[in-house]
């Protein structure tokens, strides 16, 4: 009973704001464009969210015959945007931003390697290990008008990330037992997450659609990619395989990615024409 009764008062508040856009808009439209217009050229606020794939962590074999290898994760990011007004073709966006990206590995080992056996082959996917961080991005907008109902956009520009700890340990150790109970350390990596409080800088490149809505507010989509040189992670890895001799290696992970974003631009537009609209009014009575 209660859920219906939230549905019914859900499905009576959006119909209730559909019909008051829908009355706040026929007024607005009755202003002529070239006043739309003038009320666009303004800084405005914004809030992103990002879904992205993380690049892979780096493994590289130092020594023995078998090696680590690690796989593409995912990550996200959302934060409050500020766009400064240049000019028409160009703006400077500055956000603040909380994010978090995951790493990953996976280790194959025939069962055969081993002595004595531990009753089949070794697989092992890791679970997703998360980074999470603050970022700073200060971007350059060019626009490209190709009509009234949006625009298309390039960006550039570079990222400050914090990680808000000194360092933290990342890490995994996965053991395994051979047929006679005998516990063995197969795979342990010993790294460390973090940059000792200082933030670091990442360099971010896109481009994308803004479409113009109803409301006068925007919805843009972005193909971005960040590139970072920084080794956020920094560690080592060891496998072991009874009867065989110890494999090592270094682990390290820098956090680039490749992602959409979706933002929304709020231009206050339409507050701002709603005044003009009542200041016609008033000097038309």
């Amino acid at each position: 009973m209660d859920t219906i009764r939230v549905r019914i008062l859900i499905t009576c508040a959006l119909m209730f704001l559909t019909n008051l856009l829908c009355f706040s808009q026929s007024k607005i439209e009755k202003i002529d464009q070239s006043q739309i217009s003038s009320v666009y050229n303004r800084s405005s606020f914004g809030f992103s969210i990002a879904s992205y794939i993380v690049n892979k962590a780096k493994a590289t074999p130092q020594s023995g015959a078998y090696h680590l290898k690690t796989l593409y994760k995912h990550g996200f990011e959302a934060g409050a945007d500020y766009h400064i007004y240049i000019s028409n073709s160009y703006s400077v966006m500055v956000g603040l931003h909380g994010g978090a990206s995951a790493t990953n590995y996976k280790l194959f080992i025939p069962g055969s390697d081993f002595n004595p056996s531990i009753g089949g082959n070794w697989n092992e996917y890791g679970p997703a290990e998360w980074a999470y961080y603050m970022s700073v991005p200060i971007w350059i907008q060019k626009r490209l008008f190709t009509g009234s109902n949006g625009f298309w956009n390039v960006v550039a520009g570079v990222n400050v990330r914090y990680y808000p700890m000194r360092y933290s340990h990342y890490g995994f150790a996965e053991n395994i037992s051979d047929v006679n109970g005998n516990q063995t350390k197969v795979l342990e990596i010993d790294a460390t997450m973090g940059n000792n409080l200082r933030p670091w800088l990442n360099y971010n490149i896109g481009g994308g659609y803004s479409l113009l809505l109803r409301n006068h507010n925007y919805l843009q989509c972005n193909l971005v990619a960040n590139f970072s040189d920084k080794k956020i992670i920094d560690g080592t890895y060891q496998i072991n395989v009874s009867g065989k001799p110890q494999s090592t290696g270094t682990f390290s992970a820098n956090m680039s990615y490749v992602g959409l974003s979706f933002s929304y631009l709020s231009t206050g537009t339409n507050k701002r024409l709603r005044k003009i609209l009542e200041e016609k009014m008033k000097n038309g009575n």
